[in-house]
């Protein structure tokens, strides 16, 4: 009887690790699809989020201190789908390096230094992504910024 429950424990405990791997390379593909598809300008960004994902700048203020703005999703979507023009012309592209994935929960966590176009150093950025029916979803992002503006714009 016990061998029966050990074995059965043991088959339960290798599926789990099995799915979890399963999920984490998953996630890893979404991100890396997602910052395909945004270093291309692609209309399907919006699709690699929440509808009402949590989006927030991390502004690294001239004194040396930070201060978070959360910016609303919807005002987000619609700026980026205004600057899409510029960042073409300008060849605006974001690169991801030192990438962290950490379960976070039934979410994942991905770390990483945002490095935009002509920065030389990056600065810290994470999303969240979440698990739903339609694949793995942006539920939080937050990018840290030297951009003074996002302070006025609350």
């Amino acid at each position: 009887m016990f061998k029966k429950i050990f074995i059965t424990a043991l088959c339960m405990f290798g599926f789990v690790l099995c799915a979890s791997a399963d999920d984490l390379a998953d996630v890893k593909k979404t991100f890396n699809d997602y910052v395909t598809s945004s270093n291309n300008y692609s209309t399907d960004v919006p699709d690699y989020y929440l509808k009402n994902a949590k989006i927030i700048r991390v502004v690294y203020k001239k004194d040396n201190t930070t201060q978070s703005v959360v910016i609303p999703f919807d005002r987000y979507m619609s700026e980026m789908k205004k600057g899409v023009a510029l960042a073409k012309a300008t060849k605006y592209k974001n690169t991801y390096t030192n990438l962290k994935f950490t379960k976070v929960g039934n979410d994942y966590k991905v770390s990483s230094i945002r490095i935009p176009r002509n920065d030389k150093s990056g600065l810290p950025a994470h999303f969240i992504m979440t698990k739903t029916q339609n694949g793995w979803k942006i539920k939080e992002e937050s990018m840290g910024t030297n951009v003074q503006r996002f302070l006025s714009e609350k």
